[in-house]
């Protein structure tokens, strides 16, 4: 069942007709920069699992300084959105966004089952598409930065704190991942294909809220990276924590 619901909210019909490595000559692909839809309009191309209406309404895109941005907002639910883009890890073995988060879910931990929410989210998907292991970065309301865990919820999943606590509550903060060297710490093997990318705050478990905004969404390879000297933003490795049941 965890499963299956894991896969609804990214089509696999979607991953499938989408060609993965069309654009592997370049050093960096753009994902998703939200510019090209209207203020308050919904993203199209990404895919919603949960409450369609919902989303539509609290999932938006707003204008700031004549930037766009995802803006999205949970009240006591979650919701998952899923933009299928196949693309290979081996060439493109990094990620980089921007977040910023209003509202931190009270009393959540990504540890637990039972108080398992985050302000903000970021998930990338790996085959086999049936069955895929999920890296998800998340702010955090409790867990400390550099923290890794098994996600309690799925047992192909791992959960990287990037972010942590108020500190830094409506100020847009840039994050550069390598999620060739994240899976294979945390899996023990390099990664297939990915299949994608998903976004989730939630605030289900802790009946709190949620809110965040997501922008900037691109790939890099090796190469870029070192050709823009930010290889220190990509974040150590934290401890690995046992689920807490």
């Amino acid at each position: 069942m965890q499963r299956v619901l894991l896969l609804l909210f990214l089509s696999v019909p979607a991953f499938l007709s989408y060609p993965p490595f069309s654009l592997a000559a370049d050093d960096i692909v753009f994902l998703e920069t939200f510019e090209s839809y209207l203020p308050l309009a919904f993203p199209t191309p990404w895919q919603i699992r949960g409450d369609s209406a919902a989303a539509r309404l609290v999932d938006r895109v707003l204008e700031e300084g004549g930037n766009r941005f995802l803006h999205a907002a949970t009240d006591q639910y979650a919701i998952q959105l899923g933009l299928a883009h196949g693309f290979s890890p081996a060439e493109f073995p990094v990620l980089r966004w921007q977040w910023r988060v209003s509202q931190l879910p009270a009393g959540a931990n990504e540890a637990r089952k039972e108080t398992h929410d985050s302000a903000a989210g970021v998930y990338v998907l790996f085959g086999p598409w049936f069955w895929p292991r999920v890296l998800k970065y998340v702010w955090s309301t409790t867990l400390p930065v550099g923290v890794r865990v098994p996600n309690p919820l799925y047992g192909r999943g791992r959960i990287v704190v990037l972010e942590s606590g108020p500190l830094h509550l409506e100020q847009w903060r840039q994050e550069t991942v390598h999620v060739v060297e994240d899976y294979q710490a945390l899996f023990g093997q390099l990664p297939g294909p990915a299949l994608g990318i998903g976004l989730a705050g939630s605030a289900s478990f802790t009946r709190n809220m949620a809110e965040a905004d997501y922008d900037n969404f691109l790939l890099l390879t090796e190469k870029a990276l070192r050709a823009e000297q930010a290889t220190s933003s990509v974040r150590e490795p934290g401890p690995v924590l046992r689920n807490e049941q």
